[in-house]
């Protein structure tokens, strides 16, 4: 190319103006603090949350108190008054000896909300509902444990949930945990980060993500001798950490690539986003229509999906999901 130089100034620009935008990000968080969960419960409120009453939330703070347990409070005139965090109200359920949903099933669930169609709302949706399933009043007693896996190399989900992991170059992805076949103590101690809300983890996603996308079949021949290469995410990750959360949920970019086809391989449900604009909605038919045969090209490669189904849902607009 003759003009190289120019694009690696306007790389350089934009390079900077990333870092610099991340920055912001975070100061800006610092100054409103806003490093926090923003959603707190009064006492009062917590009357209204399910299987808890005002009698069964007085005692059980007087109990919890009296054994020395601190609730966050917040200053209100010359007094203080209760602040709860969601962590403060599930450890009232666990006082309380509430039953979680990992009491009832003890593996996680895995969701892969896809469609093939561009900006269709899939990464918004994906991060609305791990943070949903965490934070909702009406979950909380369940206090379900999430993790979501980012396989877009535009790493969007990762900014949401965690922005300081998705600027530059991120070693260790999703993508890296499963060529490498990492050990569960690694994944959880080198892989996996925290959102800004407790109980809510991500494995994030880089650039570079591509390039493994597209050579996967000869990596994995290379690392992975022997392994299925649709069943490599399910085996070198999920299957190691299904006592560790109650739901997984899968981000992949709108590319019929290696990813996409690994996470259908380890869903046990699948979401599709509906755009109602013309275009949008034809290209999501396209894709509903063709997940038979997608589906049937990978288990004539020797890897069996396990899904139980997938569910159409309607987004009115992709921008304010």
């Amino acid at each position: 190319m003759e003009n190289i130089e120019q694009l690696r100034k306007v790389a350089t620009r934009a390079g900077k103006l990333l870092t610099s935008l991340s920055e912001s990000i975070r100061q800006q968080k610092e100054e409103l603090k806003l490093t926090e969960f923003y959603q707190e419960y009064s006492k009062a409120a917590l009357y209204k949350l399910p299987k808890l009453s005002k009698g069964s939330v007085e005692y059980a703070v007087a109990e919890m108190e009296a054994s020395g347990y601190i609730f966050k409070k917040k200053p209100s005139g010359n007094t203080m008054k209760y602040a709860m965090t969601i962590q403060n109200v599930i450890d009232l359920y666990f006082h309380r000896k509430v039953p979680k949903y990992r009491d009832r099933f003890d593996k996680a669930f895995t969701i892969f909300v896809c469609n093939l169609k561009g900006g269709g709302s899939k990464t918004v949706s994906t991060a609305s509902l791990s943070h949903a399933f965490r934070a909702h009043p009406q979950l909380l007693f369940e206090d379900l444990r999430i993790l979501a896996i980012d396989f877009d190399p535009q790493a969007s989900l990762t900014m949401f949930l965690s922005h300081e992991n998705s600027v530059g170059l991120v070693e260790n992805t999703a993508a890296q945990a499963m060529l490498q076949n990492v050990s569960r103590e690694e994944l959880l101690s080198d892989f996996i980060v925290s959102s800004i809300i407790p109980g809510v983890d991500v494995i994030p996603a880089s650039i570079d993500d591509a390039f493994l996308a597209e050579g996967w079949k000869g990596l994995c021949e290379e690392h992975l001798p022997g392994q299925n290469i649709h069943a490599v995410l399910k085996e070198n990750i999920i299957d190691k950490l299904r006592y560790d959360y109650d739901f997984i949920f899968l981000d992949s970019g709108p590319h019929l690539d290696a990813f996409l086809k690994n996470c259908i391989g380890a869903a046990d449900l699948m979401l599709t986003p509906l755009p109602p604009a013309t275009v949008d909605f034809h290209s999501s038919l396209k894709f509903v229509a063709s997940l038979p045969a997608l589906i049937d090209s990978i288990e004539q490669d020797g890897h069996t999906c396990n899904l139980i189904g997938n569910v159409g849902f309607y987004v009115q607009n992709p921008e304010q999901v």
